[in-house]
């Protein structure tokens, strides 16, 4: 007879990441311990060992989820045939909505990067140089269309994507209602964020065109 399917698995491992990752947003990695996991996701701690080896494995594993899946959704960007700023278009859009469907990750990183990086291995590390060469070659393409002006793609990087992962924490604070009062706090709409996302994005790489008289 084949091995009979333990169909509890997959839930329990889902149970177990998305606990982890809330619980790993909200207090870092140092403030977190499997047994807090264990309670949130309500499982025995045995069974988390089941599915990751230790902390700092499911910890890994939480960040380099929401980096495959970005990496993969820009390489997808730069392969298609549109046009260089469409592109651009596109993954500022993707970045953000990839954010909602992983609200956890912003805040995550801006703590990880704010603090040198010390939980991240090479590997987990490469997924970042994914995203970033996948934007790489957006720009490249765009240069060699005379439809980008020449820029650092690190500054470009940032300049893009370090907007949208600190509205991501604004959010996080505005979600105290005590605090919604404050004028830096109000509401914005993710179509809102997209669309200046990408206007900015266009300007600050738009090419400027050469008149007559220069």
């Amino acid at each position: 007879m084949p091995p009979r399917k333990d169909v509890a698995a997959v839930p329990t491992r889902d149970a177990v990441f998305q606990a982890a990752a809330t619980l790993f947003s909200a207090k870092g990695f140092d403030g977190v311990s499997m047994d807090d996991i264990a309670a949130l996701a309500g499982v025995n701690k045995a069974m988390i060992y089941y599915h990751f080896t230790d902390k700092i494995a499911l910890y890994r594993i939480v960040v380099a989820d929401m980096l495959m899946a970005v990496s993969e959704k820009v390489a997808a960007i730069a392969d298609s045939p549109i046009a260089p700023s469409e592109k651009l278009d596109r993954f500022v859009e993707n970045f953000v909505r990839m954010a909602d469907a992983r609200p956890w990750f912003p805040t995550m990183m801006m703590r990880e990067i704010s603090e040198g990086a010390p939980h991240l291995d090479l590997k987990t590390l490469g997924h970042i140089r994914a995203v970033f060469l996948g934007f790489g070659r957006i720009l490249k393409e765009g240069e060699a269309a005379g439809a980008f002006r020449r820029i650092h793609p690190v500054l470009a990087y940032t300049s893009i994507v370090g907007p949208l992962i600190m509205n991501a924490a604004r959010e996080r604070i505005a979600a105290r209602p005590e605090r919604q009062h404050l004028p830096m706090l109000a509401p914005v709409s993710h179509e809102d964020l997209i669309a200046h996302g990408q206007e900015t994005a266009r300007r600050m790489l738009r090419k400027e065109r050469m008149t007559n008289d220069e």
